[in-house]
């Protein structure tokens, strides 16, 4: 088994994979690879129209996760999986698509098409399996929330129990998720991990001295550290680049936070986790993206988290810069109050730096 979390056997347990590729050797060189992470069920489709029939069968038993080539005789793979998502079954299925395009156009169509994610070929094997596990684990927490969402209406008059132990439960899901993300992101961040966590210790401290109630700060708490899960969906190259982007580039990686916003507008997930993927780069005065939101158009916890992970950035050394000074970053927030950070939240952040440099001290390197 891969060390990729206590939650593999559970999947193993539970897990098909749908491996559709019109070559052979690729259905063969994919199973053996996930076999060799994950003892699962896996189920070999030669082309798009064999993978839709599976669909069609009464009792079959359908994929957890569908892994799907793009060119294909007969249906491409975005046609595929288009209808695809026409059964109800198969609404919550991850599609991850792997082809050997690296376009930004072929990934806005794998996406558009309800795929989760987007390889490229050739692919680094432990990333496709860190991206699966990712997939996985996002499909298994969102079927418990499900059932605990079931068992809460079912059980009103216990509401009061029933609510502290799905929080609970969600708070434990949460950090499984954000330990396969970590996994995931590996790769291309070394500090990923510890920069989820300042961010959402920042963001906790935030939403406390703005006043905020104990259930949107527990919300805060879980879902601040998925705040750029979307990255999952942006290439490696734009990822790890030490220097400026291009525009291009640029255009690209503002994607993650759409693709973010997908991935969490489920009905498992509480609205807040999609609006900080979402809008976490939205800036007070209207000039952010990916909407153009404005003021306190920006939902408030987007707002809390786009002042943490600011700071946060700033404050840390990456592969382009050094670190900044806290007197230094305390400077540029303050003159970007009103521009790209909500004033009342900066003046917030002035009263209480002191705290602030104590939680980026207990989680550094």
């Amino acid at each position: 088994m891969s060390n990729y979390g206590a939650m593999d056997r559970e999947m193993a347990d539970q897990t098909t994979i749908l491996i559709v590729d019109d070559i052979a050797e690729n259905r063969k060189l994919l199973a053996t690879l996930i076999k060799s992470f994950l003892q699962c069920r896996i189920v070999l489709a030669k082309n798009g129209t064999d993978a839709i029939a599976l669909f069609k069968r009464e009792n079959a038993l359908l994929p957890s996760l569908i892994l799907l080539d793009v060119m294909m005789p007969g249906k491409n793979g975005y046609e595929t999986a288009k209808e695809i998502k026409t059964f109800p079954a198969a609404t919550d299925i991850p599609i991850i698509f792997i082809t050997g395009s690296n376009a930004y156009e072929d990934k806005l169509l794998a996406f558009n098409a309800g795929g989760v994610d987007f390889i490229s070929k050739p692919f680094h094997q432990q990333e496709l399996l860190a991206r699966i596990n990712v997939h996985l684990k996002l499909k298994l927490v969102t079927e418990r929330l499900k059932v605990q969402n079931r068992l809460l209406e079912d059980r009103k008059a216990h509401l009061q129990t029933l609510v502290a132990e799905k929080t609970q439960k969600i708070e434990h899901m949460t950090l499984c998720m954000v330990s396969a993300l970590e996994n995931a992101n590996r790769f291309n961040d070394n500090d990923t991990g510890l920069h989820i966590q300042r961010v959402a210790r920042y963001s906790v401290l935030l939403a406390d001295k703005a006043g905020l109630g104990s259930e949107m700060i527990g919300k805060i708490k879980l879902y601040s550290p998925l705040h750029d899960v979307g990255k999952v969906g942006i290439p490696d190259h734009i990822l790890k680049k030490p220097g400026q982007y291009t525009p291009e580039e640029f255009e690209l990686m503002k994607q993650h936070v759409a693709i973010g916003g997908e991935m969490l507008n489920n009905e498992g997930f509480d609205v807040v986790a999609r609006n900080i993927a979402l809008f976490h780069h939205e800036r007070w005065c209207g000039d952010g993206y990916l909407q153009g939101l404005h003021k306190e158009e920006i939902p408030i916890e987007a707002r809390i988290v786009a002042v943490a992970d600011v700071y946060d950035a700033l404050t840390t050394r990456r592969s382009y810069k050094a670190a900044f000074s806290e007197e230094k970053t305390a400077a540029i927030l303050r003159n970007e109050a009103g521009s790209h950070f909500d004033p009342g939240l900066v003046q917030l952040f002035m009263e209480n730096r002191k705290q602030f440099t104590e939680i980026r001290m207990s989680l550094i390197n």
